[in-house]
């Protein structure tokens, strides 16, 4: 706790901590003696659970400590959801919801199972603390992958490493003595519960509920010159909001392997503001050796026919290795793409250093829970496009320019 609190010391752009603890952990518990101490010295905060029901516990322990402690001869007025001092500080408890978040004002935040917590209300509470001298925020939760807690601890475990200074804090089972001493039973749990849960629930890591589409991948390091000598294939998946994202693979020559080599955002833009410099870079990708898949279809038609203009313009007899293909709106095709990886034992190398976006998105991709046959889940808002562009790259159409070495597959 005070190594949190002693986070104030630092510019106001920094003052963020990330609690990443086991079920059972008192994460809640400590976080609300931090709330309630920085009230008391006159700041105003606001708690927010990601559910209605999950300010429950927080309102027990904000009158425990309260009455338990000096506080209660500070305290002006204290209620069910806040508490209000002497000195004008205050805490409130709330549910997150874009008009709660909205139409709150505070010097720090809390974002209680942040894991569960909606995006658009999360981001709408950025401007909560425009204006504040203090400026803190504390992000508590039980991990979950693909959530908006998972996105906050990797952008503060690489501000670790920028500013040497920690900011996360994590604690699995064992390191709390009062579920250490119930050892048996959790050696117990992780014989009968599945290996996710275990590990989500008790040792505080991120997974995945129904287990990771790929669990092919290798994030190691390689060096980039390797395969120099064999066919670059890329995909591109257009979105003029998000970007549209290039990425570019090699193939062992047994096939059994495959390199990611290229991660490019070539930049967001509707056909109308497409540049002679963004069809520059994408026509190396499809000249000479070099096999580029471009998807079509929708509304990647206008990209489609942007580029067959570009092409047209700058037609020349340099050999072209250029193919596109549709997606059905049904994702089975996407999904075809996955089990072609998945059921001939290919393993995927991506280097976690050179292609952070598309090691995240190859990590999150999951299978959708609520489907009746196997069926991948997907962020209508927030689609993983590198990932689809990865997909585009290990296309049947590029691989049939190799034709010979892959017809074993087919």
């Amino acid at each position: 706790m005070e190594k949190k609190l002693s986070l104030a010391q630092l510019p106001l752009h920094l003052r963020e901590s990330l609690d990443k603890r086991a079920r059972g952990e008192s994460k809640t518990f400590d976080t609300a003696l931090i709330a309630t101490y920085l009230a008391s010295l006159g700041f105003v905060g606001i708690w927010f659970g990601a559910a209605k029901d999950q300010i429950e516990q927080p309102k027990k322990y904000l009158k425990w400590i309260i009455e338990n402690s000096y506080l209660k001869y500070l305290v002006a007025e204290l209620l069910k959801e806040s508490v209000s001092f002497m000195n004008g500080g205050a805490l409130k408890l709330r549910n997150l919801t874009e008009m709660n978040a909205r139409s709150s004002r505070a010097d720090f935040i809390v974002y209680d199972e942040e894991a569960q917590a909606d995006k658009d209300a999360y981001n709408a509470a950025i401007n909560i603390l425009a204006g504040s001298s203090l400026g803190m925020v504390f992000h508590i939760s039980t991990p979950t992958k693909a959530s908006v807690f998972e996105e906050n601890h990797d952008r503060l475990k690489y501000r670790e490493i920028i500013h040497k200074e920690q900011f996360i804090f994590s604690h699995t089972w064992e390191d709390a003595s009062w579920l250490r001493a119930k050892s048996d039973w959790y050696e117990e749990q992780e014989k009968i519960l599945p290996k996710w849960y275990f590990d989500q629930e008790h040792n505080a890591e991120f997974t995945l509920a129904l287990g990771a589409v790929f669990q092919n991948v290798d994030f190691s390091p390689y060096p980039p010159t390797i395969l120099e000598n064999q066919r670059l294939c890329s995909g591109i998946d257009w979105n003029p909001v998000a970007g549209h994202w290039l990425v570019g693979v090699k193939w062992s020559r047994d096939y059994k392997h495959v390199y990611v080599m290229e991660e490019h955002d070539l930049g967001n833009g509707y056909t109308h503001e497409m540049t002679q410099e963004q069809y520059n870079t994408i026509k190396s990708y499809y000249m000479n050796e070099n096999s580029l898949t471009v998807e079509e279809g929708g509304i990647n038609e206008a990209y489609v026919k942007w580029l067959k203009e570009r092409e047209a313009e700058n037609y020349s007899q340099v050999e072209r290795h250029l193919h596109y293909e549709e997606w059905d709106s049904a994702g089975v095709n996407k999904l075809n793409a996955c089990e072609f990886l998945m059921q001939n034992g290919i393993c995927i190398h991506c280097d976690e250093r050179r292609f952070p976006v598309l090691k995240k998105q190859i990590e999150d991709c999951h299978w959708d829970a609520d489907a009746t046959e196997p069926k991948l889940a997907k962020d209508p808002a927030n689609s993983p496009h590198a990932l689809d562009a990865f997909l585009h790259a290990i296309s049947k159409l590029n691989r049939m320019d190799n034709v010979v070495e892959f017809g074993r597959f087919y």
